[in-house]
């Protein structure tokens, strides 16, 4: 076992602390389109809110709660701009969906977050600091990631605390206020690990215990953490991972946590400039899974064909094997740069990508890698209560082959259940879904049971709508919809809290 409490310099010097700074120092027309990343760079000096919203079809009166959801929105001010997708400042929305009593009364918040970095740079009437693919001259030095965090990419919510916080993936997770989300500060889970790097994907598992770890690019190492569902951490620990220098995402099992670490390399200088245009991938070596036990981080290593992946849908234990659910991208380096947002994309597209089924098993140390045929997919969603459990219902959205070659993003959302056909919903053109998750009825229900609830960017007419549709049925029409009165920035991910 180990001791929850390292002393924080052998943590940050594990991680190679000298490194926590390299993420960062230092109409119908794509016009239209363009706007769904940015149309709030400027300051916003108040929080959006759309009051109550008009109801289209029959809201479900068991949908109960708020949907948040976070991206990366500002990236101009005081005539200095950034063009990539992820260096925005983080924008928080929050959909409240009361349906209790007839009407169902929803209604939209939304506010940029003041993290330290955004303070500053209001303060100075200009952006100040580097970000993931875009250096700016003379950027002022940093004291560590969170100076420049933006808190950009998703959320974790911890209901039994009444915890929301915001996350990035170099940096502390920033607690915000739920109600009127307001940053409330960094949330430092031990004195060792304050200002380390917390991903944005961290694992609650059935009983709400949260797994989640930090990465530094060329420190070789993963920070681990394991935390209690009231919030105190249990244990920490860091692991030897040699090629983990870009590490968006993992899973869990009941026994285990699996990383699945890209042929790619960081070879910046720490704390110099933007890290993306310093990675280089590798073409001759493999995609490295790891599987570390849960009870004393022993760690069994896989070699599988080099493939490159942002995002995991689940793990599980069956029959002797590790199942593992992902989306491989085997173009990542093309994809990540391709995140332009100043203009349509022009630049060659990165190679589709694929729906992956991975079996580890570790008695034997086989790892065997298929891709059962769908292309074209990501940001896969389960049931929330069953991270670590075998899963048969998956929420993916889909690259539709009639959408706009100009526009980046996804046209269509889809749910897989089992060995069943693939069942779509596509939103048609002008449209660019985001991210969708699955609500369970209860968190007993079973999969494919509840709603499939998400938002899409209307770009000709620059309008966000959010919409409901049946899990079982999500071919059939939106059971339920509302348009908001002005477009949201294009996010990433979200986390449904019900009521």
């Amino acid at each position: 076992m180990t001791h929850p409490h390292l002393p924080r310099r052998a943590v940050l010097a594990a991680l190679g602390a000298s490194l926590l700074p390299a993420l960062g120092h230092g109409a119908n027309s794509p016009e239209a389109w363009r706007s769904s990343y940015a149309p709030y760079n400027g300051p916003l000096k108040a929080p959006l809110a759309s009051g109550p919203l008009s109801v289209r079809g029959r809201w479900p009166a068991a949908l109960q709660g708020t949907l948040y959801r976070i991206g990366p929105a500002r990236r101009e001010l005081g005539g200095v701009a950034m063009d990539h997708w992820f260096d925005g400042d983080g924008m928080l929305q929050a959909f409240r969906l009361e349906a209790g009593a007839a009407p169902a009364r929803i209604s939209h918040r939304g506010a940029l977050l003041a993290t330290p970095k955004l303070v500053a740079e209001e303060a100075a009437g200009r952006l100040l600091y580097s970000g993931f693919a875009t250096t700016l001259p003379d950027a002022p030095a940093i004291n560590g990631p969170d100076a420049i965090n933006p808190a950009n990419i998703n959320l974790l919510a911890m209901p039994a605390r009444k915890k929301l916080f915001a996350l990035w993936e170099a940096g502390s997770a920033l607690e915000v206020d739920p109600d009127t989300l307001q940053a409330r500060g960094f949330q430092a889970w031990s004195p060792e690990t304050r200002g380390a790097p917390f991903s944005a994907h961290p694992r609650v598992a059935p009983d709400g215990t949260v797994w989640n770890f930090g990465y530094v690019p060329g420190s070789g190492k993963l920070l681990v953490y394991e935390i209690a569902p009231e919030g105190a951490l249990r244990r920490q620990h860091v692991l030897d991972a040699p090629q983990a220098d870009m590490v968006h995402d993992f899973a869990i099992t009941e026994r285990y946590l699996v990383f699945l670490l890209m042929p790619m390399k960081f070879d910046g200088r720490p704390g110099v400039g933007s890290p993306l245009p310093h990675y280089r991938w590798l073409d001759a070596e493999p995609l490295v899974a790891l599987l570390v036990d849960k009870a004393d981080f022993k760690v069994q290593r896989f070699e599988l064909p080099g493939t490159g992946l942002f995002h995991l849908a689940n793990a599980w234990e069956e029959g002797g094997t590790v199942q593992v659910r992902f989306v491989a991208q085997p173009d990542f380096l093309a994809a990540m740069r391709g995140f332009k947002v100043d203009a349509a994309s022009s630049a060659p597209a990165a190679a589709a990508t694929r729906w992956a089924h991975l079996a580890l098993t570790p008695s034997t140390g086989q790892a065997r890698l298929d891709y059962p045929g769908l292309a074209g997919v990501e940001f896969p969603r389960i049931h929330p209560a069953r991270n670590g459990l075998p899963t048969r219902f998956t929420t993916l959205l889909e690259r539709s082959a009639g959408m706009d070659a100009r526009v980046l993003g996804f046209d269509t959302v889809l749910t897989l259940q089992g060995e069943r056909k693939p069942r779509r919903h596509r939103y048609g053109p002008g449209w660019i879904a985001e991210e969708h998750v699955y609500v369970p009825e209860s968190p007993a229900a079973a999969e494919g049971r509840g709603w499939v609830l998400g938002t899409a960017y209307h770009w000709p007419t620059e309008h966000t709508t959010l919409s409901v549709f049946d899990a079982g049925a999500v071919d059939a029409e939106p059971v339920a919809s509302v348009t908001l009165p002005y477009g949201l920035p294009l996010g990433l991910h979200g986390q449904f809290v019900p009521a």
